[in-house]
């Protein structure tokens, strides 16, 4: 059998079987497998995060390793996981918008989160209420609300659709509905302007694939119709 396993991207160690020479249990030997782990060597104490509980959490959350802690920010409770909210280091932060909870994500948010990965995954993976606080947040900082916005729900696209940052209104209409598109296209471009031509061109190819996608629909609609037709 394998002694390690690749989790979350970390390449983790297995809990041994215990020797039958030994007279604790398996359970036994487990805890003071973990022990020694937590105090060894960076892989150690990465495999002791994910194959530990509350006590590794407790010792690891905040070790000199950011790859320890980021295997923290994977593995451990929400208790945890909200004492990370500040690590300078953007890989760890990022692990927390992917594994953690809404409540970690939220605090991210209010901690004043800059990095533009660790925005987009807040968005990514965050609940409906997150993405709305989100784009309250970031509505000043253009660069982090175009990484969201694949994400959000129609209701903050729409809401974009009037941001007065042009790049970020573009970037809302290439995710929202056939309509928004035409509100832009139907807007004066300027001329030798190569951002807005570029722009107004993916929002052509956006339209054309929205109205492929309501052909086939209907298409769809019209056999279903047709062959429940045959059948009376």
């Amino acid at each position: 059998m394998n002694e390690t396993e690749r989790l979350h991207g970390f390449l983790v160690k297995r809990l041994p079987e215990k020797p039958e020479f030994l007279t604790m249990t398996q359970e036994e030997f487990e805890d003071r497998t973990l022990q020694a782990w937590s105090g060894s060597d960076e892989d150690s104490r990465v495999s002791a995060a994910f194959r530990g509980g509350e006590r590794e959490w407790e010792l690891l959350w905040n070790d000199e390793s950011y790859k320890v802690r980021g295997a923290v920010a994977c593995r451990a409770g929400e208790k945890y996981q909200l004492r990370l909210v500040g690590d300078e280091v953007g890989p760890v932060r990022k692990r927390l918008a992917v594994y953690g909870t809404d409540r970690v994500r939220l605090a991210l948010i209010e901690h004043g989160e800059a990095d533009p990965e660790v925005i987009e995954n807040i968005a990514k993976f965050g609940n409906t209420a997150v993405r709305h606080r989100l784009v309250d947040a970031a509505w000043g900082k253009p660069q982090l609300l175009t990484k969201a916005v694949p994400y959000l729900p129609a209701s903050d696209i729409e809401r974009l659709m009037s941001h007065p940052d042009t790049d970020t209104r573009y970037k809302a209409a290439e995710h929202g509905t056939r309509e928004q598109c035409l509100r832009l296209l139907a807007l004066p471009c300027p001329q030798n302007d190569i951002f807005s031509i570029t722009a107004r061109e993916a929002l052509a190819e956006r339209i054309d694939e929205l109205d492929a996608v309501a052909d086939a629909i209907s298409f769809g609609n019209q056999k279903t119709r047709e062959n429940h037709e045959m059948e009376l």
